[in-house]
């Protein structure tokens, strides 16, 4: 067996140690990545986002998950600043902007104006249930990590994550 992976490898023990460090680089990488919880399974205070302030990227729309079409420019995200009670960010195709209102876990859309690009019908029909949605929102909620958005009928309309900076 050993004359086999001799043949086959020429220089077998700096193919073995390089094997060897590729999968404890993986393993440590790995483990870099691991979201920790508390004991409840709630994330820990850090991992929880503000409202205002951060900046949400839509993960769920309607009950569908958000897609990234080609010919899109970026996700759909929005950040509401605190101070001006204003609303800006991207439905997928052109960007928006308007005002909002938050109060305790209510939380309402004003008008929104956008810019008039023109995208691939895929991309506009999820920019138009993205808007839709954000003119229906009512109250929300966090859960864990997630933004979760409301209407009057207590239906989930969207899901948002932070978006990475």
């Amino acid at each position: 067996m050993m004359s086999i992976m001799a043949h086959s490898f020429p220089n077998s023990r700096s193919f073995a140690s390089a094997a060897v460090l590729f999968f404890v680089f993986m393993f440590v990488a790995s483990g870099c990545s691991v979201q920790y919880s508390k004991p409840d399974g709630s994330p820990p205070p850090q991992a929880v986002a503000r409202v205002p302030g951060t900046t949400w990227r839509a993960i769920a729309i309607l009950g569908k998950r958000a897609s990234f079409f080609p010919g899109q420019k970026m996700d759909s995200h929005f950040l509401l600043r605190g101070g001006e009670r204003s609303v800006s960010g991207s439905a997928g195709c052109n960007d928006f902007h308007g005002v909002y209102e938050l109060r305790g876990e209510r939380l309402s859309f004003g008008s929104l104006g956008t810019t008039r690009m023109a995208c691939s019908p895929k991309i506009m029909e999820q920019e138009r249930k993205f808007l839709g949605a954000l003119r229906s929102t009512v109250s929300y909620v966090i859960s864990g990590r997630r933004l979760i958005l409301f209407d009057s009928d207590g239906r989930t309309v969207m899901e948002l994550i932070p978006a990475r900076r």
